[in-house]
């Protein structure tokens, strides 16, 4: 196999997405307009004509010393590829990171393990999957007692739901939530238009009597799924009724379909109370500072 290494401008687009797209273990974060939304600096590993592509985020500090990294708003990323994710193709691949950038923090899927011989700190990181592909009466079933609760107060206070909202009120929700107005802030919105310029997502809040947003989030479809984009940053509050009435909505308005909600989040208490599974992902960790690479 012939893995080299592309810059950005180099990479053709329409391959790199194509493979991204068909490849088994595929996601929205492996598009080129979702790293050139969240990523500053990244280059690519590709293998033979596009059939499999790595993405490789990078950082260099003050010293001229590099690392490869996970941007914000990217819960995995790793080697996506419409062939067999075999040891020796992830091994390739792992050993064709450039030197300068050996020191490795990054979260890839269950299926890009490395083989345990190169070093790398292997850690389970938790998400969270509910197949949506049945009667909306059969998901309930499955809904926790508490989450129950939840609900019934969320109709005692009248909640509604709100369908028509903009991305700055989702970006603002998000600055309030987590009392930051960071650069991040950007980036997603940059993920919100372009999703919904591509028809792939859409916005979706709860609020109260008095037109205030108690809950909010944005969903984003890709391979069979529908994920949360703001699962993991937000994290939706367990106990919360508007919360819980805000999945109950999608998932009720999905019922039945072929697709899976990805809660983006490690949040166990709330996603299991709706009977989501876990689905976990990986963190890939090496630093080579004290093997002379640095």
């Amino acid at each position: 196999m012939n893995i080299r290494l592309l810059h950005r401008d180099e990479i053709e687009k329409e391959r790199w997405n194509g493979c991204v797209h068909y490849a088994p273990n595929g996601n929205i974060f492996g598009y080129m307009w979702y790293l050139d939304h969240v990523a500053k600096d990244w280059c690519g590993l590709v293998e033979d004509e596009y059939h499999s592509v790595f993405p490789l985020v990078y950082r260099t500090d003050r010293l001229g010393r590099g690392s490869l990294v996970q941007p914000v708003w990217m819960r995995e990323m790793g080697i996506y590829s419409v062939r067999a994710l075999s040891p020796k193709r992830i091994r390739a691949f792992l050993e064709a990171i450039p030197d300068p950038y050996k020191k490795v923090d990054i979260a890839v899927g269950a299926t890009n393990r490395p083989p345990e011989d190169m070093g790398f700190q292997v850690g389970k990181q938790a998400n969270y999957y509910l197949d949506l592909g049945y009667p909306y009466e059969e998901l309930a079933d499955r809904f926790s007692s508490e989450l129950f609760a939840q609900l019934n107060r969320a109709q005692e206070e009248e909640l509604l739901p709100v369908s028509s909202i903009k991305p700055e009120r989702i970006a603002g929700f998000f600055a309030g939530q987590t009392h930051t107005h960071s650069p991040d802030q950007h980036a997603l919105l940059r993920i919100m238009y372009n999703a919904l310029h591509r028809g792939w997502g859409f916005a979706s809040a709860v609020k109260d009597r008095d037109d205030q947003i108690l809950a909010a989030d944005f969903f984003v479809y890709s391979h069979g799924r529908v994920m949360s984009l703001l699962g993991d940053a937000v994290g939706p509050r367990s106990g919360s009724p508007a919360w819980a009435f805000l999945y109950q909505l999608l998932i009720h308005s999905h019922a039945g379909r072929p697709i899976v909600l990805d809660f983006n989040s490690p949040h166990a208490g709330f996603s299991g109370s709706f009977g989501a599974r876990e689905y976990p992902y990986l963190q890939l960790q090496r630093n080579d500072r004290w093997l002379g690479l640095w």
